[in-house]
């Protein structure tokens, strides 16, 4: 097989493991994380309307107030990625989904205050 006009690419979160001899052969291109105003954005704009969807969730059973979205992004620190945003998205939306077939209710309104109550504990 001919591989001289194919292209090669991989993924790594850390380059650390790989050996000197391979990554001479390499060339790398960092890939900077998402920003929090970014991820905000995504959460917003994109992953709650996603997930909602998915679990049969309206507009009118969850709303989600914007100083929330701070703690619900950086719940446990540092992640440069958005998967730990998905997962607890989608454990607060699973929680609503709950709460309304058990019958406690229709509409439900994320604060300050009750934000304990939705975040999933992992």
């Amino acid at each position: 097989f001919d591989l001289s006009e194919v292209l090669f690419i991989s993924t790594a979160n850390n380059t650390n493991n790989i050996s000197t001899a391979v990554l001479d052969r390499l060339e790398p291109i960092e890939m900077p994380s998402y920003t929090d105003s970014e991820k905000m954005a995504i959460g917003k704009n994109y992953l709650l309307q996603k997930t909602m969807s998915l679990m049969g969730i309206t507009q009118n059973h969850l709303t989600i107030d914007d100083d929330v979205w701070p703690i619900i992004i950086r719940p446990l620190g540092f992640d440069s990625g958005i998967r730990s945003l998905e997962r607890t998205i989608s454990g607060m939306v699973r929680k609503v989904a709950k709460k309304i077939v058990t019958g406690e209710g229709t509409q439900f309104h994320v604060t300050t205050d009750n934000l304990k109550s939705f975040i999933p504990t992992w």
